[in-house]
Formats: C-alpha cells, structure tokens, sequence
C-alpha cells in the first residue's frame, strides 16, 4: 500500500468515527451534524468508484472499519432515530457497493449483518431516503445468482419491492419500477416465480384502479402515479425482450395482458397513462409478431397484414374513445422498437426485415396521413414512392386498403386539411403534436418514411405562406414546429433533391416565411436555422450558378440575400445573431468552396452590415459578426473594401478588453485568419500580436486558451515554412534565385534550433508549459501536441543534446581579452554545429530543472490552484466597438519571461512523455470530500501573494 493509499485509509476512518460518533449521540466527539445528505451521497458515489477501480472491496473494506460502521449503522435503534435516516442511507448504500461481487456476498452471507438488513425492512418503508438506499442494496444483489436466490428465499417481493410502487416518492417509485424490471427478467424463464409477479402486479394494478374511484383529488393523484408505474414494468419487460424472448403467449395465459389494457382505455384516465397503453399495445401487436415469425420461420405475407390490422384497428379504437391527443405523442414510438425487433431478430436468429420494413412504417405514419397524402402531386417525379405504392396495391392484403382509398381522394382531402386547419383551434393543437412527435423521432425512422414527413411539412410550409391562409400564417406554434422538424428531418437524413426534388423549393419557401408580416421571433429564427441547414446540406442541384457572379432573380440564394439584408437590422437580437450564423455559413463554403458566396456578400451589401453589427449592444452579435469576418479576410475583393476598417487592431482589441467571453473566442480566431492571410505587420505580429497571444494562455475561458494555443502552433509552423519547410519537412533541394539549391543538413539543423531560440526567447515556451498543466484535458493535449511537433522536428533532423553529445570546454586559460572579467564561468554544448553557452552555476541548473519538474508532474489541481487567470474588474462589462481604438505601449501585456533553449532541448523528451492523463482523480475527489467533512465546512483562505509570482512558474 503507498502513501496516497495509507493516507486515505486514515481519512475515511475518521470521517466513519465522526459519523459514528454522531449516530451514537456522542455529541462532544461529534459537534456538528451534517445536514446536508448530499455529502454523504456524494462520498458513497466516490468510494463506490474507488472500489470497483482497486478490486479487493472486503480487505479495504475491513482496513478503514467499513464493515463495523455498516454493523452498527444497521441497528434498529439507530434506524429508528428521524435524525439518523443521511447516514443509515449511506451505511445501506456502501453496504450494497461491497455486495456488487459474488465473494462478498459470500463472506456476508455467514455474517448477521444481512440479518440486520433484513430486521429492519419494516421500518425502511415509510422512509423515502432509507428505501430508495434498500432498492440500490437489492439491485446490487442481482448481479449475480447468489444475491438473486437471497432475494427470492427472503421474501423482498411482497415486503419491499411491491410497497415501493406506493411510495410517497416518485422517485422511489421509479427505483422500484427499474429493480422489479430487472428481478423479472432474471426470472422470466422460471414459470413459477415470473408467473406469481405478472399475477401479484395486475392485481395490484386493479386495485389502484378501484381505489382511486372511492377517494379524495390527491390521494386519486398518488394512486394514478402508482398505477401507471405498474404498466411501465410491463412496457420495460415487453422492451428488454423485443426481439429476443416472445412474451405475448406467456402472458395471455397468465392474466391475458391486452384485455387488461384495453379495459383502462374504456375509462377517463389522464393523456400520460393513455401513453404508457400505447406503447404497451403496440408492443405487445410486435411480440405476437416476433412468435410467428419463430413458429413459421419466414416471413409470410399475411403476418405482416395482420400486425398493420392490428395497429389500424387500435388506432380506431382511440379515436373513437377520445384519445386522439395520446395516440399523437406515443405512437411514433413503434419506430423506435420496429428497429429493435429488426435488430435483435437479426443478430440472434439471422432473418433480414428490411423489405417488410417500409410497409409497417407507412401504417405508422397513419399519424401523419393528412401530412403524407398532401405529396400525390410529386408522386411521378419520386420514382421510390410510386413503387412503394405499387407495391402496397400489389402485395398487402385486399382488406388494407386505407391508402388506395387516400389516393383516390388526395386533393379532397388537401382542401378538407386547409379548411380544417384555418379554422379549428384543436386541429391546429393536433397537428403539432403530431410533428413534434415525428421529429423527436426522427432517429428512429426509416428514409421512405422520413421523406415522406419532409414532403409533407413543406406543403404544410407552403400553405401557411399563402394569401389565402392568413389565420393559419398566424398560428406561430404550427410553423415553429413545422419548419423546426424540417430541420431536424434534413440534417439527420441528409436529405437533398436526388432524396426529394421538394427540397429544391425549401429554401425559397423558407425566404417566403421571413417576409410573412407580423411572424414571432421565435419562427424567424427557426427559419433561419432551417435555412443554414438548407445551405450546408442541399444547395439545389444547378451548381454551375454557383461559380459566376451574376445575379439571377429566380435564384433561390438571391432571394436569401434579400431577406438576410433586412433579417440583420432586426430589432431583436436573437434573430440578427440567427442570420449572422446564416451568413457565417455562407463565407465558410465561400472560403472553401463556392466562390460565389463572396460576390454576392458585396452585391447585397452586407459586408456594411456585419461591420455595423462589430458595434451591436449584445455580445453574442458582435461574437457572429467576428466569426463571419474572420472568414473573409483573406479574400482580396473583401478585403479591399475592409482595408480602412482598423480590423487588425480592433480584433486584437477585442481579445484583449472584451468582457464577454464568446466576443473574445470569436475575435482570437478572427487574429489567426488575419495572421494566416498575411494582414499584421511584423512589427506590430513581434509587439503586439505575441504579448496578446500569451496573455489568453491564461484566459477564464478554455475554449480561448485552446485557440491562443492553435495560434501559437500556426505561428511557428509559418516561421519553419518560411525557412523552407514544406508539409512538415525540408526538402532535399529547392529553387532560389533561379537556381536549384541543395540544402546542407547542417544549414537545416541551423534554421530549425533558429526557430526553436525564438519560440525560447519570445515566451511561447512559457506559454506552452503553463498550459500542460491545464485542468482542461483538450487544452492540454495541444500543448503536449506542439511539444511533439517540436521534439519529432529535432529527432528527424539529428538535432540531439544527450549526454554523449555534450563538450566541456575550459575558459580558464583563455586570453582576457576573449572573455570579459566578472561573469561566470561557461560550458558550451555543441547543438547542431553550434556553440550554445551554458552558465556553471550548477545551483541556477538545479531550480529550473526542478521547476519544469515540478510543473510537468505536479497534481494537476495544486498546480493550477495557484495560477490565477482573472480578467481585469474593469473589463467585465466592457465593450470594445470603437472602429479608431489604439493599443498602446502600455496596453500590450508584458511579455512572457525567457527560458534559454538549452533547458528546452535537454528536457524536451521528458516534456513529450509527460501523462495528460490526470492522477486517479476518483482517488484525489474523495480525498477533498474527506478532508471537507473532516473540517466540519471550514474554508481554508488561501494565503496572500503576489499576482505575478503565482503566474510566473519560472
């Protein structure tokens, strides 16, 4: 056992003394009590950990006195004590993490500690805290067989699993539904047990249903919660053996499951219990589907007619008794479990469902029949869907002819869904649900079937921009939901015009809706949402127009730079930061590309317009309009116009004084576009640009410091490419004057240690070596990242300082006039052919590779708690949108301090192999924990020192 072991070790037993102490109401031992549970939850959730990551719970267990707090927490006059119910909770908790193994359960299984648990059961129930601890404890002991006969034998059904669906606490309800979910599966091929749980939870579930007739609003309320958990242990069973293990046979015969929920359907029961019926019938149409797939062994057709009439009549039954609204919100889901059955059939048995696939989700969109049937018009443009009928004319049986019947009246109905939608209110409520369901589903679905919803919404999307829809263009629930699920549609499925020729108009019915007078905020901003998607993932297919500046009216991107032009001088914010992000998108594939894009960026003017919004009062507006900058200042036709805009100064302005974090993460990156293209000078990129770059290393913001360090790594990349690398390496020969030259290795060893002195001389380094350390693990890879860039540079070029390498020379005898009198005597290393002095004060040697030491292996909190990364008070609410701002001499940071290039090059390896990976951080937080409790809540001020000397680690 280490020190860091033995050390904890010490801790927990005297944190488990204190809380002893307490529960024996020693108080002079014990002054304060912890009245916070959360603590205590918090201290089980890193002890667990700890375990399973160490192995040998018991032996730990023993050493700290564990298994003597869990002996007298258990004790049924510490049980019964109201003030003792925090820690009893979290002696049953840990007690359960030591039970998780077979070997312990073993060793406590002969010990009376389990007998105590079982003593105590009665007094547990009317304790949320206490039962909900009891529920983790038993499902711990259902991990393995030993725990599960232990659970059968003792009786916890009827005296603890049952009573927790009565639990005053829906929280131990849902334990309780989780625990008896898992006990049943275990047990569901054991005809007995799994026969009397089905049996004991439907007369339960009758109970409650008879209960709540005869009581008070309240208590009726509690009783329905009850209830509906019970029908969630038969949904989750139906899911866990979807495709898998057949239940339906099984459970008709035990209590005939379906009749008893279709009972509940006959009586007024609240929407969310209507759901759970839903599910549960659909699930369980789906398991008498998988038996007769597993008693024919193929896919007959008349399996799969029975299921869509089976799904068609329930849906019948719905509407009939009222419950439109239930089947709109649950019925999507037999998405999501058709692909499971598809799934597990085919892992397990090896059948293929794909071809039936289409069929059962066309039945599914019966949810969305006024959507679907609105398409008929396309239907000879849309070669898969004009099959997918045909095939459904053909193949189903004569008894289904729902959709033959709608395709007959497709225009009839259009008309019939126009007028209804104008004019009745719950049509419209209707027909939000049933998008937003569809969208909320839409990882579930199949590609036929989410085009068809696509065709469908956009016709929805159409109507509700007409003239002659003016109630229905108001209804700004219907086309927020709308155009949201559009886009939710087209970025999941990447629909395009070769998927569905409808979303060629999208855009241009997207730039109809914006013009709509009197629309939300909320939908504008949708839209424009919707409209960036639009562009990054189907441009219609004329590309060619993309590559020519001349304007084209009909051009649905033309019409997008109208509504843009007048989107960005909105009143709100939220929609100008929405088109900022449009227009953002735009640049991006300009740079990328479509060159396009910058042309017609000038012939809309809205350059002039994302310079307007650098000055806008909300911080998320000015961080766009950096961002869309940042992507067009190394286009020339731009920057020509930008060129008197001060924008050098005034990105680097914004890093510097900008009090809103996402403004100054925006115009860092704006700086390194800048830089890349070529805009600062090198006096200003040596005076100012690098003391500003250091200073957001230590930025709040880790998202800054990342982009300080990508700045840092493209800045000495440039530098190397200018010397003559090319794709990370110099070439052999090159062309210089007219010549080919071929490049000396010493020359190269030169220029690389050039480079390498500076990234010494000007900072960077220090930079670089603060941030190995950052709390934030991307951070602190990219700093270990250009260390390895740095370090593979030296080894492919035989640049070595090893200890063979070096050459002691002595200065002693050498002439005083090659050796001015007072300094220091030297060494020199010879590094690439080159003579680097190095200082023999061996003391001044010691300290800093101690202090790099201590840096690269020191605890990543330690190490960081002492770096304060504060921004000025004054530049919390500061905004910098002056187009003339200076940066002065004195407004530069100070410079980074100097580390010679000796110390960099003889620890460099050392830095490269340093672990990014932090120390056993479960161990570090639960040392904290402990040392918190142990200090009863006393905060520990740190002591006073200077700013500078905590940053300055060198």
């Amino acid at each position: 056992m280490n020190s860091g072991d033995s050390q904890l070790v010490v801790k927990v037993q005297m944190v488990l003394q204190k809380l002893t102490a307490y529960i024996s109401h020693n108080k002079s031992e014990s002054p304060v009590m912890i009245e916070d549970d959360t603590t205590l939850q918090k201290l089980h959730t890193y002890i667990e950990d700890y375990l399973q990551k160490n192995g040998n719970e018991l032996a730990w267990a023993q050493d700290t006195g564990l298994v003597d707090f869990i002996h007298r927490a258990l004790d049924s006059s510490i049980v019964n004590a109201p003030e003792n119910s925090s820690i009893v909770a979290f002696a049953i908790k840990v007690f359960g993490s030591l039970l998780r193994t077979k070997e312990t359960f073993n060793y406590f299984s002969e010990d009376k500690v389990l007998m105590e648990f079982y003593v105590i059961w009665p007094n547990l129930r009317n304790n949320p805290a206490l039962t909900s601890a009891a529920l983790d404890l038993l499902g711990a002991l259902l991990n393995h067989e030993s725990g599960l006969s232990w659970i059968l034998v003792n009786g916890v059904w009827e005296k603890l699993l049952l009573p927790s669906l009565r639990s005053t606490s829906i929280f131990v309800q849902r334990k309780g539904v989780k625990v008896i979910t898992s006990l049943m599966l275990l047990v569901v091929d054991s005809n007995q047990h799994f026969e009397l749980f089905v049996k004991d939870l439907l007369l339960v579930s009758n109970k409650f249903c008879e209960i709540r007739q005869h009581v008070e609003w309240s208590l009726s309320e509690e009783i329905r919660q009850s209830s509906q958990h019970v029908l969630l242990i038969f949904k989750e069973l139906y899911i866990k053996t979807l495709g898998k293990k057949a239940l339906y046979t099984k459970l008709k015969d035990i209590g005939d499951l379906r009749r008893h929920v279709m009972e509940r359907v006959d009586t007024q029961v609240p929407v969310a219990i209507v759901m759970h019926i839903v599910d549960m019938f659909i699930l369980d149409a789906l398991h008498n589907f998988q038996e007769k797939i597993m008693e024919y062994g193929i896919i007959e057709q008349f399996l799969v007619d029975t299921l869509c009439a089976d799904i068609i009549g329930f849906i019948k039954l719905l509407f009939d008794k009222g419950h439109a609204e239930a089947f709109f919100r649950s019925a999507v889901n037999v998405h999501k479990y058709w692909k499971i059955l598809v799934m597990n059939i085919e892992e397990s048995k090896q059948k293929v469902l794909k071809e039936q696939e289409s069929l059962l989700h066309l039945v599914a969109c019966y949810q969305v029949i006024p959507i679907s049937v609105l398409c008929q018009d396309s239907i000879s443009n849309y070669p898969e869907k004009k099959s997918l009928y045909t095939t459904w004319t053909e193949e189903i049986h004569c008894k289904i002819i729902i959709k033959e019947a709608l395709r007959a009246k497709a225009t009839e109905v259009e008309n019939q869904i126009i007028s209804v939608l104008t004019e009745s209110d719950v049509a419209v409520r209707m027909a939000v649900i049933s998008i937003s369901s569809s969208s909320s589903a839409a990882n579930h679905l199949s590609l036929m079937c989410a085009v068809t919803i696509f065709q469908g919404l956009v016709f929805l999307a159409c109507i509700s921009t007409e003239n002659y829809s003016t109630g229905l263009r108001l209804e700004k629930e219907l086309q927020r939901t709308n155009i949201d699920a559009l886009r939710v549609l087209a970025e999941e499925f990447e629909i395009d015009w070769r998927k569905c020729f409808l979303s060629i108009c999208l855009l241009h019915v997207l730039c109809k809706t914006l013009k709509v007078t009197n629309i939300s905020t909320q939908v504008k901003v949708i839209t424009l949402k919707a409209m960036k998607s639009c562009i990054v993932g189907f441009i219609p297919p004329s590309m060619s127009m993309l590559m020519n500046s001349e304007k084209q009216e009909l051009n649905s991107l033309e019409q997008m730079g109208n509504v843009l032009s007048y989107s960005l001088a909105d009143t709100e914010w939220e929609v100008r930061d929405s088109a900022l992000e449009v227009l953002h998108t735009c640049m991006t594939l300009a740079k990328d590309r479509y060159p396009y894009f910058a042309e017609w960026l000038i012939r809309y003017n809205l350059d002039t317009v994302v310079l307007a919004a650098l000055e806008d009062i909300e911080g998320y507006v000015r961080a766009s309009a950096y961002a869309v900058l940042a992507c067009v200042v190394s286009n020339e036709k731009i920057w020509m116009k930008f060129s008197e805009e001060n924008l050098q100064l005034r990105s680097l302005a914004a890093v510097l004084w900008e009090g809103d974090g996402p403004v100054r993460r925006s115009a860092i990156c704006m700086v390194r576009e800048l830089h890349a293209a070529g805009r600062y000078s090198e006096e200003d990129l040596n005076n100012i640009v690098i003391n500003i770059m250091q200073r957001s290393t230590e930025d709040v913001d880790d998202e800054i410091r990342l982009n300080a360090l990508e700045f840092i790594h493209s800045h000495i990349k440039e530098s190397l490419q200018k010397l003559g690398m090319v794709d990370g390496e110099f070439p052999a020969v090159t062309f210089k004057g007219g010549k080919i030259t071929k490049l000396d290795i010493h020359v190269i060893q030169k220029q690389i240690l050039k480079i390498i002195t500076w990234v010494c001389d000007c900072g960077y380094l220090s930079s670089l070596l603060l941030c190995t350390n950052d709390p934030v693990t991307t951070v602190a890879k990219k700093s270990l990242e250009i260390f390895i860039f740095l370090n593979n540079l030296l080894h492919k070029y035989d640049i070595k300082t090893g200890a063979h390498h070096v050459k002691r020379r002595n200065f002693e005898n050498i002439d005083i006039h090659f050796k001015p009198s007072g300094l220091p005597k030297e060494n020199v290393i010879e590094v690439a052919g080159q003579d680097v002095m190095m200082t023999d004060d061996v003391h001044e040697l010691e300290v800093i590779d101690k202090t790099i030491s201590d840096i690269l292996h020191s605890s990543t909190l330690d190490n960081v708690s002492s770096i304060k990364r504060s921004l000025n008070a004054a530049q919390e609410n500061l905004r910098v949108d002056n187009k003339n701002v200076l940066i002065t001499a004195e407004d530069v940071p100070v410079r980074k301090a100097a580390i010679p290039v000796e110390y960099l090059l003889q620890s460099l390896d050392n830095i490269c192999h340093h672990e990014i990976v932090q120390d056993n951080m479960t161990k570090i937080n639960l040392l904290s924990l402990l040392d918190d409790i142990l200090l009863e809540g006393c905060k520990v001020e740190s002591q006073d020192s200077d700013d500078k000397h905590l940053r300055d680690c060198y």
